[in-house]
């Protein structure tokens, strides 16, 4: 889990989706500041200028200037309802961040299950060779001592090949699963991958006595996702509010600049002292983008709306998330105990067998069979258990934690 959570790519992608739109929402409130220039100009002139009044006359020009302007360019009504929009977008950027880690978390927690139940399984078929070839050998023993029949042996060969076959498939299984686990974590595909332990225990993650309504409930509380669609709804209902009042708002021009002014006629460079200059303006817009535009506004209803819809479709399939969660989590548990009394019975009919197969060795077959039955009991059980685990790290994820 804790690999999942630190190499995997698409982790890193919501992640710095995060910071750009983080960057965004602070860029957006550093508008309200002024921007300040520093630098200096040369212009000349020659030929023909007209002067306000109308007269063209020749001239031969110069001026040079050094200083800082001091620039407004402000539309406060865009410029708060964008940063206030902008904010809750960083917001939903990083739950969708957090909602990337814990899918990719419990993806590769169900992948290791998945690798823990096959090499388990592979573990109950080895330990069912090893003893079907102690029974082989002593089948072989009474076949040459004249006390079993050779089809009995040869019964016991077939077995032994099945089940050597069933290993190398087990096998196959386990390596598959391991790879698909190293895909998970972003590790090389040819690492040999194996579980810490090949026995599976029940391990309950969510409180059984929970009810389902309980459980839909967390998750809409503490689900990132509904999180995220909350944010995306109210930078929604932000920017329907921008496109309604800020029009209203009037923009503001201002500027000052301060410094030297030198230069005159022909080449003279002189006459240099210093100079300020200053402006301001208030205004309003009207057309597109401004007063009476009334599509931007319906505009922006209508994307609020959609993601309110949004919202609706996420908690829905949140809900039906912990549904089919918390159902698989009851199933696997009732097959669990349905499995161990599927277990103790096999195993009381492996002892029958074997008694019986010690008085009488002509019930060979009976004896096959009951080990097949144990075998297949202990591999429900394996798939059981793992079913239940998995179950519960969805369950765990669909509730929010």
């Amino acid at each position: 889990m804790k690999l999942a959570g630190a190499n995997n790519d698409e982790i890193q992608l919501a992640r710095t989706k995060h910071v750009e739109t983080l960057a965004e929402s602070k860029l957006a409130w550093q508008r309200f500041w002024p921007s300040l220039t520093l630098g200096a100009g040369y212009r000349r002139a020659d030929g023909n200028v007209q002067d306000i009044a109308g007269a063209v006359f020749d001239v031969s020009k110069q001026q040079y200037t050094v200083g800082p302007n001091l620039m407004i360019d402000w539309s406060p009504g865009d410029m708060y309802y964008s940063a206030l929009a902008a904010k809750q977008n960083a917001l939903a950027a990083e739950q969708l961040a957090e909602k990337a880690r814990r899918d990719i978390v419990t993806e590769a927690t169900v992948r290791y299950y998945d690798l823990l139940r096959a090499e388990a399984s592979l573990a109950i078929i080895e330990d069912d060779l090893r003893l079907t070839q102690d029974y082989e050998t002593q089948i072989g023993g009474a076949v040459d001592a004249g006390t079993a029949f050779r089809a009995d042996l040869l019964r016991v060969k077939t077995q032994v090949s099945r089940e050597k076959l069933a290993i190398r498939q087990h096998e196959e299984t386990r390596d598959l699963a391991a790879a698909g686990l190293a895909e998970i974590l972003r590790l090389p595909a040819e690492t040999e991958l194996r579980p810490a332990k090949a026995d599976l225990v029940p391990v309950r993650l969510v409180d059984r006595k929970t009810g389902v309504a309980s459980l839909i409930s967390q998750a809409t509380q503490h689900r990132p996702e509904m999180k995220a669609a909350g944010a995306i709804t109210t930078a929604a209902g932000w920017d329907r509010e921008r496109a309604r009042v800020a029009p209203m708002i009037p923009t503001v021009q201002a500027g000052y600049g301060f410094g030297g002014l030198g230069g005159g006629f022909n080449g003279d460079l002189g006459n240099f002292d210093d100079t300020q200059n200053m402006f301001i303006g208030v205004g309003w817009k009207i057309g597109p983008g401004g007063l009476f535009d009334k599509q931007r506004q319906i505009i922006a209803t209508a994307r609020e709306e959609a993601a309110s819809l949004q919202s609706a479709q996420v908690r829905a399939a949140i809900s039906r998330e912990v549904v089919v969660a918390a159902a698989k989590a009851q199933s696997a548990h009732d097959q669990i105990s349905i499995n161990d009394e599927a277990v103790s019975a096999a195993e009381e009919m492996v002892k029958l067998a074997k008694a019986r197969q010690a008085s009488q060795l002509g019930v060979v077959l009976e004896y096959l069979l009951a080990r097949e039955e144990l075998t297949r009991a202990r591999q429900s059980r394996v798939e059981a258990v793992a079913g239940f685990n998995r179950a519960q790290h969805e369950l765990r994820r669909a509730v929010g934690k």
